[in-house]
């Protein structure tokens, strides 16, 4: 065996066999530069050309049937559909029940505005995955159900007037609930690197959205469709406690893109309110790296 390996130690260190000859249409690699700098500029030319022939190709990829509101919607739902897969929400949800939360002891109102009633609130979404919030809920009979989605370091405390941080002008969810609508503020996973690692191993400086970002991609999913199915998941709730009732989103920031894409996603939602991540696409490979789809 240790014989065989000489030999093939030998045979690579041979050279270009006497009287070789070039492939076809090549040439000897005779650059003076480093080629893995020049790898990486060449792979951006060519990703940058392709995205500028992605906006005359897209078209291609649309049938829109314009003739009616129900002929669009079945025109797009393959679009629809491509688009549910590529932010990974793909798996089945449970049946959504809103519960109570409550520190033992203490009651599940976090607090009062006018006309309105706050409480802290959890439902599932599907199996490992909960969510948690805090629900709006008016005096009155409500006039829509809405989730409101802050951009994800705002608190849905701070956005619904009940604790510090956000300007009385951007408490957006608040402003719902005096308005009559029944309001749900889920919390988003933030931008800090608390828990991004395993401690006594190797903690690292990702944002928590990048960290969980990096390990679900290789699984088909996303931390922008574990949200979105939050999002679902709440419609899913309102829809069959009050089907009859209007349902928006609202959202703000990374809540924005959250809102934006649970809209697109499911035709249940009825109106869109999107602030802070709305406009051409075309950039979005500068965006953060947990945004990429």
């Amino acid at each position: 065996m240790a014989g065989h390996f000489l030999v093939l130690i030998a045979a690579l260190g041979a050279g270009k066999p006497a009287g070789a000859q070039a492939l076809t249409g090549t040439a000897p690699l005779t650059e003076d530069e480093a080629l893995g700098p020049a790898m990486v500029a060449g792979i951006d030319r060519y990703l940058m050309r392709a995205l500028e022939d992605s906006i005359t190709g897209r078209a291609a990829l649309w049938r829109r049937d314009l003739s009616s509101h129900a002929a669009y919607t079945a025109s797009v739902q393959v679009n629809r559909e491509r688009f549910a897969r590529i932010v990974g929400v793909v798996d089945a949800r449970d049946d959504a029940a809103l519960q109570m939360q409550a520190p033992a002891g203490q009651p599940a109102e976090l607090g009062r505005g006018p006309g309105y009633t706050a409480y802290t609130v959890s439902w599932k979404v599907f199996r490992g995955v909960v969510a948690e919030g805090i629900l709006l809920e008016p005096d009155a009979a409500p006039k829509a159900n809405v989730i409101a989605l802050p951009d994800c370091d705002w608190t849905p405390e701070a956005v619904s007037g009940l604790a510090p941080g956000v300007p009385a002008e951007a408490q957006f969810a608040r402003r719902l609930a005096e308005g009559g609508c029944r309001v749900l503020v889920p919390t988003l996973i933030d931008r800090r690197d608390t828990y991004s690692g395993t401690p006594g191993i190797r903690m690292t400086n990702q944002p928590h959205r990048e960290f969980i970002y990096r390990a679900a991609y290789q699984m088909g999913r996303h931390v922008i469709g574990y949200e979105v199915q939050e999002v679902l998941a709440a419609v899913d709730w309102f829809a069959r406690e009050a089907d009859s009732l209007p349902v928006g989103v609202a959202g703000y920031g990374e809540g924005g893109l959250v809102a934006l894409y649970a809209a697109a996603v499911d035709t249940r939602i009825d109106a869109a309110l999107i602030s802070g991540y709305f406009g051409p696409r075309e950039r979005v490979w500068a965006e953060p790296i947990y945004r990429n789809v």
